[in-house]
């Protein structure tokens, strides 16, 4: 942490990723941050926080399904060094690219929400007009 007039500040992150998430999985993102009052960026690391937690301690194993497809969205996740390091390790010895490690996170954390939450926007129903 470095101090700036007196006040604390996590250091920067200094990594940028570009992935490209399934379309649904990108509108239930959006639709949760704007529910949440909170930046997708802090979802986004939240979901990777917890994924490598249950990853570390068995509870799941690496979702290698990529879904990629015509149906994607571009999404920036800023990410300190440390956990781009874990996440270049992670998909390099699952033979996976970081994206399919990013968007398993995301799904991983939508799988452990309550079922009274909200589910993803369907394409017969997006969240944008």
């Amino acid at each position: 942490m470095t101090k700036i007039h007196g006040e604390s500040r996590l250091p920067a992150p200094s990594h940028v990723i570009q992935c490209r998430l399934p379309t649904d999985l990108f509108e239930w993102l959006r639709l949760r941050a704007f529910q949440d009052r909170r930046g997708m960026n802090s979802l986004g690391l939240t979901a990777l926080a917890d994924y490598r937690t249950a990853l570390a301690a068995g509870a799941v194993t690496l979702d290698k399904e990529s879904r990629d497809g015509a149906d994607s969205t571009k999404f920036n996740l800023r990410v300190a060094d440390d956990l781009y390091e874990w996440l270049r390790a992670t998909a390099f010895y699952a033979r996976v690219s970081m994206n399919t490690v990013v968007a398993a996170a995301l799904r991983h954390s939508y799988a452990a929400l309550p079922a009274d939450e909200v589910a993803p926007p369907s394409p017969d129903h997006p969240v944008r007009p």
